[in-house]
């Protein structure tokens, strides 16, 4: 894992600390994992569960990245989101498609979406004290 010291790279585009902010990805990553934890069953029991969710990390996105200087948290929500990418966004597409997921690959799933969650707290309270974020 890498990991990625907010203190020593001023040169980044890192916004204001925003309770808002922490307080979106904190209820977001637990929404989230809750979320996944059933992705072993029909997709279609669970659209309107998705779509609602999907709105609040979309809300969460548009928050971080009308935020000043704040393109780093921006990307990360960009990421989590992204239906071709292996974290929130790809796991709903492929569930989407597959009708359910395996337990197996939603235990993998779900440790990759936290720790890209974990990723996003980390930023936004690195905003008010500075300490290391790990990325893998």
């Amino acid at each position: 894992m890498a990991a990625v010291s907010l203190s020593a790279c001023s040169s980044l585009p890192i916004g204001e600390y925003s309770l808002q902010a922490y307080t979106n990805a904190t209820t977001l990553k637990a929404e989230t994992l809750a979320l996944v934890a059933r992705a072993d069953e029909p997709y279609s029991s669970h659209v309107a569960q998705v779509d609602a969710l999907n709105v609040r990390i979309d809300a969460a996105y548009e928050f971080a990245a009308g935020t000043p200087n704040n393109q780093l948290s921006a990307e990360q929500w960009r990421i989590m989101r992204d239906p071709d990418r292996n974290l929130y966004g790809g796991l709903v597409r492929m569930w989407r498609e597959n009708g359910r997921l395996s337990s197996f690959f939603l235990d993998e799933a779900k440790a990759q979406i936290a720790e890209g969650f974990d990723y996003i707290i980390c930023l936004e309270a690195n905003k008010q004290s500075a300490s290391a974020c790990r990325s893998g």
